[in-house]
């Protein structure tokens, strides 16, 4: 498994942004980038505490794992439409926003630990499905 992606993290519904990121920051396996600003008000500091190296390689990760799979190209093309983009990349970024991370990374964990039995019958790709279209 990848040392990127926490597979383990079972997320439960966030109820505000700070929770929201510090969901991500878990997710993504993230190190503390700041040290917290006294001067800087509580959500600017934040959100600076992101670290951008860790995100990226975990997506890319899901990315690499997922890109082949018809059924995740259905969502990264539907996220994508979101922002008027047919970047499939773009999608993948949509996903993991604070509407959506919760839904998509039950999707992508139970895609990855049995690929072969993952199908649009699955109840978290319905769930998805039914918020993004």
């Amino acid at each position: 498994m990848s040392h990127y992606y926490n597979f383990d993290l079972s997320i439960m519904p966030y109820k505000n942004d700070f929770e929201y990121r510090e969901i991500m920051r878990q997710l993504f396996s993230m190190q503390k980038v700041v040290s917290h600003c006294e001067e800087i008000d509580e959500i600017t500091n934040d959100e600076n505490d992101y670290d951008t190296n860790s995100a990226s390689k975990a997506m890319d990760f899901v990315y690499d794992q997922t890109k082949e799979n018809l059924f995740f190209q259905k969502l990264y093309d539907s996220a994508a439409g979101k922002m008027l983009s047919q970047d499939r990349e773009i999608g993948l970024a949509v996903l993991y926003s604070y509407d959506y991370m919760l839904l998509f990374h039950n999707c992508f964990v139970e895609y990855y630990r049995n690929p072969l039995e993952f199908s649009d019958e699955k109840d978290c790709f319905i769930q998805l499905s039914k918020k993004l279209f």
